[in-house]
């Protein structure tokens, strides 16, 4: 028997959790009433707390870096382009020349 899935949105899973966590509530009986199986609740605990250890380290800021070293790279790569060309320039010239 094939079942549906249901695609819930952030908001949604973010909803359940805290109902879930509320005082005289069991988590079984919240899945229960949203229809969504066990696995699926802790995958989706899991993946909030992960959320929030990134937000709590600071890992987010670091973007900053690496951008900052991708557009160093993107710089290199084009000096090397340059560079390239004009060997293959030099080259051409030299083989022209002989």
């Amino acid at each position: 028997m094939a079942r549906n899935r249901r695609r819930f949105t952030v908001e949604d899973k973010m909803r359940i959790l805290e109902e879930a966590r509320q005082p005289n509530t069991t988590v079984a009986e919240v899945l229960r009433r949203h229809q969504v199986s066990g696995p699926t609740f802790y995958r989706w605990e899991e993946q909030a707390k992960a959320g929030m250890r990134e937000a709590l380290t600071g890992r987010r800021r670091d973007r900053g870096a690496k951008d900052r070293e991708i557009e160093r790279l993107e710089h290199e790569l084009v000096k090397k382009r340059r560079i390239i060309a004009e060997v293959v320039e030099e080259n051409l010239e030299l083989k022209r020349g002989s």
